[in-house]
């Protein structure tokens, strides 16, 4: 059975800024944006990172009633397997074989719903700029980058603690 073809739904970009928008040359690039081949807008990287920081804290917050309280370990497992997503393997947690499990697993959902509602805006070959969902490469720059600052973010706090004894 052959694949349907991927529909982009687009909107209007009118008023985005110049320099937001990204410029499809060829129909050859417009192929493989809609394949989700593109390469990673790298621009987009600090906004997208601050939205996921946002959306992990206000996660780790409704897990306080609960008494649940993540390590950063399993906010990085969330996290790689939210890039290991982006290239197309599923989840390898399995729907809540505990509490904590379970949260860890919302974690994963609520951080790889977020390309939903993150747009690109691109300028068309017909002269157009639209509104289009994150690139998949995009989107795992984004997170690998994310991945980072939570690395880097614990190995300052491990040298602190070192240091102050």
């Amino acid at each position: 059975m052959p694949t349907p073809p991927r529909e982009i739904r687009v909107r209007h970009a009118a008023g985005a800024p110049e320099a937001a928008a990204a410029v499809i040359q060829t129909q050859r690039e417009l192929k493989k944006l809609i394949a989700g081949e593109s390469t990673a807008d790298t621009r987009q990287l600090g906004t997208v990172v601050s939205k996921l920081q946002v959306v992990i804290a206000d996660y780790l917050d409704s897990g306080k009633p609960l008494k649940i309280t993540l390590s950063a370990f399993e906010i990085l497992s969330a996290v790689e397997a939210a890039i290991q997503e982006a290239v197309g393997h599923p989840s390898p947690w399995p729907d809540g074989a505990d509490a904590r499990t379970f949260f860890v697993h919302g974690l994963y959902d609520e951080i790889i719903q977020q390309p939903s509602n993150i747009f690109e805006t691109k300028l068309f070959p017909d002269g157009s700029e639209r509104y289009i969902p994150i690139s998949r490469a995009t989107w795992k720059a984004c997170l690998e980058f994310l991945r980072e600052q939570i690395i880097e973010g614990g190995l300052k706090i491990a040298k602190k603690r070192v240091e102050a004894e």
